[in-house]
């Protein structure tokens, strides 16, 4: 017991360290990227990213939330989108990268916190909303995200998420033509970028499929109101309420 125990100790101390290493090498990356990060993400979305946020607006708009916090805020874009769409909320948006809350800050958006998703500064039932745009896919520990992410819930409260999801056949194949070659040559070119891209590339591919990410969100607590694919099939609209 003694040799079983030790064992799964040091397991879990190597998942630790793993952790704080990917979250310092993300939070590095997305400093580095700040100064062109929406001139970057308009581009590679070809805009289409500002219609994909709308849609999760529009989506949550009806339950009229009180309380909201926007994790993984960046640059604050949907922020500003529940800050100006749901005028009585009191909406948060958290971060750990400091030059993305900054230009979120510029932007517009009245409340900030710089914080990490895996540890929540907030109390339990904090929100009756939570929303995470194209940010889960950079946890280095997503069953603890996902847990924080109850804490803070509210009973019956929401959690929206908007993620990039596997395409199918025959799309997947200039998907990753698109992501793995033209998107890291583009952003070299641009801005010196290139190695970010190419991790962020890695980040979407090895992202859970739909049914797989229902599994992991079921297993937080987390049941699933509705999904919904967009332009064909590359992003996802996925959203729960707290059991």
């Amino acid at each position: 017991h003694f040799c079983h125990d030790f064992t799964e100790h040091s397991r879990q101390v190597d998942r630790q360290l793993n952790s704080s290493d990917h979250a310092n090498r993300v939070q590095a990356l997305f400093g580095d990227l700040a100064p062109s990060y929406d001139f970057l993400n308009r581009l590679f979305s070809l805009g289409l990213d500002i219609g994909w946020r709308r849609k999760l607006l529009s989506s949550i708009c009806p339950l009229h939330p009180k309380k909201a916090l926007d994790l993984a805020c960046g640059s604050g874009d949907v922020t500003l989108l529940l800050q100006n769409g749901l005028p009585e909320a009191d909406v948060i948006g958290l971060d750990f990268c400091a030059p993305l809350l900054a230009r979120a800050k510029a932007r517009g958006v009245r409340k900030t916190v710089e914080g990490d998703a895996l540890n929540l500064p907030f109390p339990q039932h904090s929100f009756d909303l939570v929303t995470l745009a194209f940010g889960l896919r950079n946890f280095a520990d997503r069953p603890k995200g996902l847990s924080e992410i109850y804490r803070v819930l509210q009973p019956s409260g929401v959690f929206a998420l908007l993620e990039f999801s596997p395409p199918p056949f025959p799309w997947k194949f200039f998907w990753n033509f698109y992501l793995f070659y033209f998107m890291p040559w583009i952003a070299q070119l641009l801005s010196r970028q290139g190695d970010s891209f190419r991790y962020l590339a890695r980040s979407i591919s090895q992202f859970p499929a739909p049914s797989d990410l229902c599994h992991e969100l079921h297993q937080a607590g987390l049941k699933l109101l509705f999904t919904r694919s967009m332009s064909l099939g590359l992003v996802r609209l996925t959203v729960t309420r707290k059991i």
